[in-house]
């Protein structure tokens, strides 16, 4: 494991809720805690793996995430804020329950998707750890979970997340959701009312119409939403999720709406890919996975750079890309696979020997189940089937 210090999350400091002052205890930044940490982080990862999302649970602390959401309410106080926090979301009234979102990760990876520790770091500003976890599949995409950390006991917690693809922290996101139940300061304020109690119900039929995948119907809801919850980056990251849905027209006109709204920030760089790749802008799409490659130090964006670089047509770079990502990521099928299959695109059959040779050799398969797996029409091998040198290879034992 690395540090990292990505200009990510360099300006973000620890939210100090009710007081000025904090009784907080913040770990060292030494050798015995980076351990710690990574231990924790690979527990963590682990538990997703196992089908357990009660490790998730068990090690949040949910009074200072409700803390941060209901600061915003002066009625609130530390001993009611789990209260208040619950009264609005454990009982489903927005569109998903604080738990779902552990279980959400779980149906990911049910689905194919992976979910790994890429690195930690600590935030100097804050005095805390952090780690960082990438979530990847081929129909969902890419994005990352910066993990914010908490200390107690000589032991970590979490304490909040920040996911990339929303470009905020969880509470955050949250705190914006809760601020539509809380009445205006001025009793007087109809207006304000009014537009929080709209908010209310646009939450309530918008679950509705994506429920029963009322795509368009959920878009046009949304597009006639008025009040200060528009100028939310939910409310853009909510567009874009249902726009996906509909078409790549819908899809890319959603993701200009957030970059129009929020220009020049970095959260919206993993919203860009999807953006430039749809534009067929090869230069402006390399170079947003540069600077993701940097500031995550996440080596996996070779991958990610091998899909882009086949669908704008430069093979050789997705040759490389395929083969730096194997090198990485030896036990990542995908990787093998799709490079199998630019081989059988671009005729290159010898080279496809050599790669499934050395599949037999490292014992990831044997031969048998790569041939029926070759073979099978349905797998779409174009060239492969009917290369001399491959029917050659059958035969040899």
């Amino acid at each position: 494991m690395k540090y990292i210090f990505s200009y990510f999350l360099s300006f973000f400091c620890c939210m100090m809720v009710f007081s000025q002052e904090t009784t907080e205890i913040y770990a060292k930044n030494e050798f015995s805690n980076d351990e710690k940490v990574v231990e924790f982080g690979q527990r963590f990862a682990d538990s997703f793996y196992e089908e357990d999302t009660s490790f998730f649970m068990d090690n949040f602390n949910l009074q200072s995430f409700a803390e941060k959401v209901v600061s915003i309410n002066e009625k609130a106080t530390k001993e009611n804020a789990i209260k208040k926090f619950n009264a609005v979301f454990k009982n489903g009234i927005f569109l998903e329950k604080f738990h779902k979102f552990p279980e959400d990760i779980r149906a990911a990876l049910a689905r194919g998707a992976s979910y790994s520790l890429v690195n930690f770091y600590y935030h100097l500003d804050e005095r805390k750890y952090h780690l960082l976890f990438r979530m990847y599949s081929d129909n969902g995409g890419l994005n990352y979970h910066d993990y914010q950390l908490g200390y107690e006991d000589e032991k970590f917690h979490l304490n909040d997340v920040f996911i990339f693809t929303m470009g905020e922290y969880l509470s955050d996101t949250y705190q914006d959701l809760y601020e539509l139940t809380i009445p205006g300061k001025d009793t007087k304020d109809t207006e304000t009312n009014k537009e929080r109690l709209k908010g209310m119900v646009y939450f309530a039929r918008l679950k509705i119409l994506l429920n029963t995948k009322k795509y368009k119907e959920a878009l046009e809801l949304t597009h006639n939403l008025t009040g200060d919850f528009t100028e939310k980056k939910i409310y853009y990251t909510t567009k874009i999720k249902i726009a996906s849905k509909i078409n790549n027209v819908y899809h890319l006109e959603a993701i200009d709406e957030l970059l129009k709204k929020f220009p020049n920030d970095p959260y919206t760089k993993l919203m860009e890919i999807d953006y430039y790749v749809m534009l067929k802008d090869y230069n402006a799409t390399m170079q947003l996975l540069d600077e993701i490659q940097q500031n995550t130090e996440d080596t996996f964006i070779e991958y990610v750079r091998g899909n882009a670089a086949w669908q704008f047509k430069d093979y050789e770079l997705a040759e490389k890309a395929y083969a730096n990502t194997i090198i990485e990521y030896p036990s990542f099928a995908e990787a093998k696979i799709n490079l199998m299959y630019l081989y059988d695109f671009l005729e290159k059959h010898e080279d496809n020997i050599v790669l499934l040779n050395r599949m037999i050799e490292n014992e990831e398969y044997d031969k048998k189940d790569l041939i029926d797996f070759i073979d099978d029409k349905s797998n779409e091998f174009v060239n492969l089937p009917n290369a001399r040198i491959y029917n050659r290879w059958k035969k040899k034992k």
